[in-house]
């Protein structure tokens, strides 16, 4: 019988468990990846779509609180007559419908959160399921007993419909001067317009959101990480939606995480969805594909596969495997980790990188091994024996795939 061969291509499909295991990793369309790290379409190299290695961004920060001192035009401070410093402050960042602004809530005003934002020229904080805010044009005015037929005055807010008791507020997202989303736990809500004259509007009472800086914007579409996965929603808060549901990775549903942060990044035009622990995850919005990241590591790592070197009732032997690495690419490290079934193949081989990442062994799991240089690489024949396979690609340096083939013949009878 003649030897079969099989083309290895990059898993353009992303990192994805929750759909079956494809039987070969062939010419036959996108499959995806059991896993990788630091791993994702569009090389670090050249920005080619061939697949190979790449840093992702590490998480936006919010400044901390800053005090400014009053001073001369000549740049003297002014002082009282104690020669004390006049400060103004402290003032801090918050969120607006185009970035962050600074701003001080004044010596009566609440205390400052990650959640609070500036939205319409008013100040908004949350208080618990309260959103407290301030006057019109004055964010540091928060008396609450102006005349009632002054519609510039402070209010509070409650996410609910009359008579109800709304939850703790969690996160608001205010887009120009016309929409305000806000989440708790638990539910969407948009305000439209002022909080005074505008219009409350409940989204979702299923979808919330599990952070207050769990969310990015682009353009007029924002997305969040809820603990039922990544969402997507108009920033007026339509066409709220689930974003691959059938691909979404295990780790990004039931997160509890308090200090998620999602950032949007146009040049990668991706979500990059940092968790506290490791890894977290860029979201390809143009190409639908999930992978992980860490940036506080390195090395790269991709797992190709996994794929049937036999038949149902047939062992296969590996003949050959050839590489193929981009010009310009660092040394990419190839091991082959075999399995009786599709899933035992892909688990040893993700937990062969888990314990790489550890610093402990993982030769166990290793069947044959090797090193690839830049362009095309010498043949390598490892001459294992399996019913499936999966190929672990490891570097540490940059890196872009170009081919891998491999010919396998059947070779004893599965028992």
């Amino acid at each position: 019988m003649r030897p079969k061969a099989m083309n290895l291509q990059f898993p353009v499909a992303g990192v994805v468990r929750r759909l079956g295991l494809r039987a070969v990793a062939d010419t036959r369309g996108p499959y995806p990846s059991p896993w990788a790290l630091n791993v994702r379409l569009e090389d670090s190299l050249t920005n080619r779509l061939r697949g190979g290695s790449f840093t992702g961004q590490v998480a936006s920060s919010i400044d901390e609180p800053r005090y400014l001192a009053i001073v001369t035009e000549n740049g003297d401070p002014i002082v009282t007559e104690n020669g004390d410093p006049i400060v103004l402050g402290p003032q801090y960042g918050v969120a607006t419908g185009d970035g962050r602004a600074w701003v001080s809530a004044g010596t009566d005003g609440p205390s400052s959160g990650t959640a609070d934002c500036l939205y319409r020229a008013r100040l908004f904080c949350v208080d618990g399921n309260a959103i407290l805010v301030s006057r019109l044009g004055d964010v540091t005015d928060w008396f609450y007993g102006a005349d009632f037929e002054d519609t510039g005055r402070p209010t509070i807010l409650q996410l609910s419909e009359a008579g109800e008791v709304g939850d703790a507020v969690v996160a608001m997202v205010p887009h120009k001067d016309s929409f305000l989303l806000c989440f708790t736990a638990s539910e969407t809500w948009v305000l439209h317009g002022d909080p005074l004259s505008g219009t409350l509007r409940n989204v979702s009472r299923e979808v919330g959101i599990i952070a207050p800086r769990a969310w990015c914007k682009n353009h007029d579409t924002v997305y969040f990480l809820s603990s039922l996965g990544l969402y997507s929603v108009g920033a007026d808060g339509s066409d709220l939606k689930a974003v691959s549901d059938d691909k979404i990775p295990e780790d990004l549903t039931g997160v509890t995480d308090a200090d998620c942060v999602l950032d949007y990044y146009h040049a990668d035009a991706g979500v990059y969805i940092h968790l506290t622990a490791s890894p977290s995850w860029f979201y390809d919005t143009e190409r639908d594909q999930f992978w992980p990241f860490d940036t506080t590591e390195t090395d790269s790592h991709l797992l190709v596969g996994p794929f049937q070197l036999g038949n149902q009732d047939f062992y296969g032997r590996v003949l050959n495997l050839h590489g193929n690495i981009a010009a310009g690419s660092d040394d990419v490290i190839w091991r082959l980790i075999l399995g009786d079934t599709a899933e035992d193949a892909a688990d040893d081989a993700k937990a062969a990188i888990l314990a790489e990442l550890a610093g402990t062994s993982f030769d166990d799991y290793v069947a044959a091994s090797g090193t690839w240089a830049a362009g095309r690489s010498h043949m390598a024949y490892p001459r294992i024996r399996g019913m499936w396979a999966v190929l672990w690609l490891h570097s540490e340096g940059t890196w872009a795939y170009e081919a891998v083939s491999l010919e396998a013949e059947l070779s004893g009878k599965w028992r």
